[in-house]
This record gives structure tokens, sequence and C-alpha cells, in this order.
């Protein structure tokens, strides 16, 4: 019969039948359920494959909206170099500067709102997919600032004051990719404001809380060993370390190692 007061880490390590790298990650992000918050700390730590056990319900609650915003955010610069195009190609004898410029405008403000949430609320998103979203910022609005430019230089632009609306949409691209380069190295300033953020969520955590999920932690560790899941050293490694840097200890993601 199963045992109804077993934690969730513990309730993972019986299910296991074998034991990988990533099974440490995925026993910590089981134990942290009730901590959202720590959780999504740890992202910035944890290789991609662990991110969908470690972000279950750390969306905040407008996450939705904030990921239609980005949708809305990337397609606005396409949208505006198809009018610009519109009379590179001859269709139109005035080029809609204004419209196109207010178009990307938004664009960038959206997109600048997104930023500054990721660097101040991490879920930790690859920053693949922040360069992704900063070539559909910077490759459209470059094409339409040059394509601006032109039909200003010819005195055929409506609106020249949309010129500034494409150049920051070019600026808040290539933000994504000078601010997202990707996982920092120990001990560089941008590890360290995420392990100081590591830090802050685990002070918050009650001290009861704190006690229930070491005392699961434990538990699951226990399972394993007599499971002989995991080697008697890597019992022995894993159960003095604290809550938050099981994962990052017992498997560390290779570009994150120290210099």
């Amino acid at each position: 019969m199963a045992d109804l007061s077993a934690g969730p880490a513990t309730t993972f390590a019986r299910a296991a039948t074998q034991w990988t790298p990533l099974d440490w990650w995925k026993l910590e992000a089981r134990a942290l359920h009730g901590v959202p918050e720590l959780r999504r700390s740890l992202a910035a730590f944890a290789p991609a494959a662990a991110w969908k056990d470690l972000a279950k319900n750390v969306a905040p609650a407008w996450g939705c909206l904030l990921t239609l915003s980005h949708i809305a955010s990337f397609t606005l610069p396409a949208v505006a170099l198809l009018f610009l195009l519109s009379w590179a190609f001859g269709r139109n004898d005035v080029a809609p500067v204004g419209v196109a410029g207010l178009l990307a405008g938004i664009a960038a403000l959206i997109a600048g709102i997104g930023i500054v949430t990721e660097l101040r609320e991490s879920l930790g998103t690859d920053p693949k997919i922040h360069r992704m979203l900063g070539s559909l910022h910077l490759v459209p609005s470059a094409i339409g600032s040059l394509v601006a430019i032109a039909a200003i230089a010819q005195g055929a632009a409506d609106g020249v004051w949309g010129v500034v609306g494409l150049l920051a949409d070019v600026i808040v691209g290539i933000l994504h990719f000078v601010l997202f380069r990707g996982p920092a190295h120990t001990g560089s300033d941008r590890w360290q404001r995420s392990f100081g953020n590591l830090e802050a969520a685990l002070e918050r955590m009650p001290p009861d809380e704190r006690m229930r999920i070491y005392s699961d932690i434990q538990t699951a560790l226990a399972e394993l060993r007599d499971r002989g899941l995991i080697s008697s050293e890597d019992y022995t490694r894993a159960r003095e370390l604290r809550i938050g840097i099981l994962g990052m200890t017992m498997a560390p993601r290779e570009d994150l190692t120290p210099r």
C-alpha cells in the first residue's frame, strides 16, 4: 500500500527504475514543488532538460498576457517593414515612415518591458530564444530604417519622425543579443546575481517548510541508496548538501564550470 504521507521527492525516488544526472534536478524540483520562487531561481543553473520540471506553476498570473504581447512585439516590425517595402518596390509614391515607425516603436516598448521583466524575474528562458526574438526585431527594423532613411533623403517620406521608432526597435533587438549572451560562468557578475536570487529565496522560506523539504530529500536519498540506484559515495555526498544546491552539485551544467 502506498505511503500517502511520503513527500513528492520520496515518491519520485520510489518510482524511479534507473538514475541519470538529470534525475538529480528532477528530484530537487519535486522536493521544491510548493516553493515556486525557489524553483524559478534554480532555473538559472539547471540544464534545459530540467526547466520543464522547475517551471511548473511558476509563471506569474499575467504570464499569458506577457506571451501575447511578445507575439505582437515580433510581428509588428515585420508589418512595419511591409509598409515601407510597398514604397521601395514602387507600389506607393510616398513611404509611410510615420506608420511604420509607430508600429516598430510599439514593438520596441513591449519588448523592452519583456526584457526588464526577464531580468528581474527570470524564468530561465533559453538564451537562444532571446536571440531569436532579437533577430525578429533587429532584422526587419534595420532594413526598415535603411528604407526610411532613403525615403527621407529623396523627400518621399510621410512622417519622418517614424524613423525614431524604427531605430528604437533596432536597439531593442541588439539588447536581446547583449543581455542574453548565454549562461554565465561561476564567479562572474551574472552568476553571482543569480546565486544571490537563490539565496534570497531560501532566506524567505519558513523554517517548517525548510525542514519538511530537507526531510523529504533525505528520505528520497535513502530510498535511492537502498534500491541501489545511487552509490554509497553519492548518497553520502548528496545528503550533506543544503537545500537548493543538490542539482548543481551532483549534476552541474557543463557550461557552468568554474574558471
